[in-house]
């Protein structure tokens, strides 16, 4: 009953509530308008019609469109209100003049020689304003528990600044320890940063905690207030994971700062999550895409080049790791910030550019056709396609749809397993044994055109060779799914109806 009533009480229902009344509001007016006067009949009509106009010119893929087609056409007055409330996935025009006051920095210029697939997705990401480096070293973790231990480490080492922007804050054993860190390197002179993203945080943290730690010497931001308004914003959540130290080391990857993501916890089974470390030039991209968001949250703008270091010669001669390989730290978020869906474009040539093997890694399996298609098209042209989704899932009503997208793959010959120990959270993919990306993407609608997100495009990096063997073990731990996985009566009702509305889940 306790637990009941903090939820009933919470920001979150207060926030929802009033967001439901303002939509409620809104449509009994208008419905009431409607249905006595002609005139305003005829108006809600034409402006219907002009929505769907609108929205079939608009342009958003197919999967996009189709829920709000449904909804303005079944009841137009409640559908165009949803519609202009929600479904606007361009980030808002405060975030576009800040981002547009950014200074630009070219951070790579250096020569590359590589097979021709990999120069194309090179050249793709360096259109998209992010930068390969050939000079920095690579680690990839395969659990949070040896993630985190690493992290403790490099964050006592501080000597300038520590950045940090997670999806998820959450007190506990895992952040109290990095919290303790942070204050007491900020009483040492270390420039502290740390964003959260405001909706993602805001059932495990109070609405003051922000305020709480800048009085600690933490100069800490939330992302994306959440307010009781309707507001499309809500859609642009950031989702991004990175940590940067002094400038030379920084953490990309699926990890966010709560104790599932260590295993001090068990909500779901094991918690199976990755990350990589960068040390040398690379991680320059890392702090970039940092204080871009950060000044974006913070609604400033400032001079980057004190934090964009540049590693001298002898610094490179003592890392313990070697370089080798190429490394491109990338973001990806809303348009018009970014002109296109990055994440899902470097997904997209990953698969299409294999000629053996492919493996994927992902909590969540709810794309589009075009994305199907090309995961099939590759099995079909004789790559080995592995998938491993969850064992035991976080939401039940969208693995519902993974588990359903599944059997269009075991279709076409592509192995799906489920990870028997609990819950796969870790975003990876690797394609021949040479490429391949670990981060913060999902592969669903609101990772590829919602959220902001991040990621890491490797190439013969020592974190890809990491990357492809934890995929042999975590492979070795997870069941493979035999035949096209059948629905239970109640999971093809979730489906029918859930599948019309994947875009907004």
């Amino acid at each position: 009953m306790k637990k009941f009533f903090k939820i009933l009480f919470s920001r979150f229902t207060l926030i929802f509530l009033a967001i439901v009344m303002q939509i409620s509001l809104a449509a009994v007016i208008l419905l009431y308008f409607n249905n006595y006067y002609v005139p305003i009949r005829i108006v809600t009509s034409v402006i219907a019609v002009l929505v769907l106009l609108g929205l079939i010119n608009r342009d958003m893929n197919i999967e996009g469109k189709l829920p709000w087609a449904i909804l303005v056409a079944a009841v137009p007055i409640v559908g165009v209100i949803l519609y202009f409330s929600f479904s606007h996935n361009y980030a808002s025009v405060r975030e576009r003049k800040l981002f547009a006051k950014l200074p630009r920095h070219k951070l790579g210029e250096q020569e590359i020689e590589v097979p021709a697939k990999i120069n194309g997705q090179i050249n793709y990401l360096n259109e998209m304003g992010e930068f390969a480096f050939t000079d920095t070293s690579t680690k990839y973790f395969e659990n949070g528990e040896s993630f985190w231990e690493d992290l403790i480490t490099e964050l006592e080492k501080a000597e300038k600044f520590i950045f940090m922007e997670y999806f998820i804050v959450e007190r506990g054993k895992m952040f109290d320890k990095i919290l303790e860190i942070l204050m007491r390197k900020s009483k040492q002179g270390v420039e502290v940063r740390l964003m959260y993203d405001d909706v993602g945080s805001l059932p495990h943290i109070k609405h003051s905690f922000n305020r709480k730690l800048s009085k600690l010497g933490i100069n800490c931001v939330r992302f994306g207030k959440l307010k009781p308004i309707v507001s499309t914003v809500y859609n642009n959540r950031d989702h991004r994971k990175i940590t940067v130290i002094d400038g030379k080391v920084g953490y990309m990857g699926g990890i966010n700062l709560a104790d599932e993501y260590i295993n001090e916890t068990h909500p779901f089974g094991y918690w199976k999550d990755t990350a990589v470390k960068l040390t040398g030039n690379a991680v320059s991209s890392c702090s970039l895409l940092f204080l871009q968001m950060f000044d974006m949250a913070k609604g400033q703008t400032e001079c980057f080049d004190k934090y964009l270091l540049t590693e001298t010669t002898e610094e490179k001669e003592r890392r313990t790791e070697k370089h080798q390989g190429v490394v491109i730290p990338f973001g990806d978020g809303p348009k018009p910030i970014y002109r296109e869906y990055v994440a899902r474009n470097v997904y997209l040539n990953l698969i299409n550019q294999a000629e053996k093997d492919l493996y994927v890694t992902t909590p969540y399996l709810i794309v589009d056709d075009a994305f199907i298609d090309a995961l099939r098209r590759a099995s079909l042209r004789g790559v080995n396609v592995n998938i491993v989704i969850p064992g035991i899932p976080d939401k039940k009503a969208v693995y519902c749809m993974t588990r359903q997208g599944c059997s269009k793959l075991i279709d076409a010959g592509i192995k799906i397993y489920t990870y028997t120990p609990g819950f796969i959270h870790a975003k990876g993919i690797v394609a021949d044994g040479t490429c391949g990306v670990v981060g913060t993407i999902n592969l669903d609608y609101r990772s590829f055109v919602h959220h902001y997100e991040c990621g890491v495009f490797m190439y013969e990096t020592q974190a890809i060779s990491e990357l492809q063997d934890d995929m042999y073990k975590t492979i070795a731990q997870s069941k493979l799914v035999i035949s096209s996985i059948k629905l239970r009566w109640w999971e093809k009702i979730v489906c029918l109806f859930a599948n019309v509305f994947r875009p907004m889940l």
